[in-house]
């Protein structure tokens, strides 16, 4: 909780220390692992004033873009002789992968339109599909050149007010807000996908 505390100090008085360009590296590094909870988190540095909310925006843009083009690339490249097959995740999904990889072709870019809208529900499984079955990448490329921009300035505007309403609370509640933020964001994610899972009936179209 201390450190949590000294973090948030931190962002709250805008007193990190400059690194320049390599505070953006990091960014990149981090959404490129975790895209969403680290583009709101960007965000409400953007509010404090310690990043800029133009190089957080194409950082964003470009680092979740990317990481969905590694795993795309990696079915491209590899295939089921890769060392991507050999791990315990993609093992798990793997019929779900062979499934996809055979009808694809037809309905790539209205799966990978689905899933982005889902906030990534199968989006793994799609991708790596997708680059073992050949897919032509600009198919894919169209959906994340008008999907990303919008979906990450959202998260970074959401972000931007969060921290600004987290600043106006006392101390003491000051952790707790920032913690169940996180929380209910993390739950409203899932009940979306799990709705947005029964409306549109994607396990059908990937059946």
């Amino acid at each position: 909780m201390e450190l949590i505390e000294q973090v948030w100090h931190a962002i709250r008085t805008s007193t990190l220390p400059d690194l320049g360009v390599w505070s953006y590296v990091i960014l990149f590094v981090l959404i490129f692992i975790e895209g969403p909870a680290i583009t709101m988190t960007a965000g409400a540095m953007v509010g404090a004033g310690i990043l800029r909310f133009d190089m957080v925006f194409i950082v964003a843009v470009v680092g979740n873009t990317i990481a969905d083009y590694t795993w795309y690339l990696l079915g491209y490249f590899g295939g089921h002789r890769s060392m991507l097959f050999r791990l315990r995740w993609v093992q798990r999904n793997e019929v779900l992968i062979d499934r996809l990889s055979v009808n694809i072709h037809r309905q790539a870019t209205r799966l990978f339109l689905l899933t982005k809208a889902a906030v990534g529900l199968m989006s793994i499984p799609v991708l790596i599909a997708a680059g073992v079955a050949r897919v032509p990448w600009w198919r894919l490329f169209v959906i994340s050149l008008i999907f990303e921009p919008i979906w990450n300035g959202a998260l970074i505007l959401a972000g931007y007010r969060l921290g600004d309403y987290i600043t106006e609370l006392d101390r003491g509640l000051r952790i707790f807000a920032l913690i169940g933020s996180i929380a209910l964001f993390i739950i409203l994610a899932n009940i979306y996908r799990t709705v947005f899972k029964r409306i549109t009936h994607i396990d059908d179209i990937v059946n």
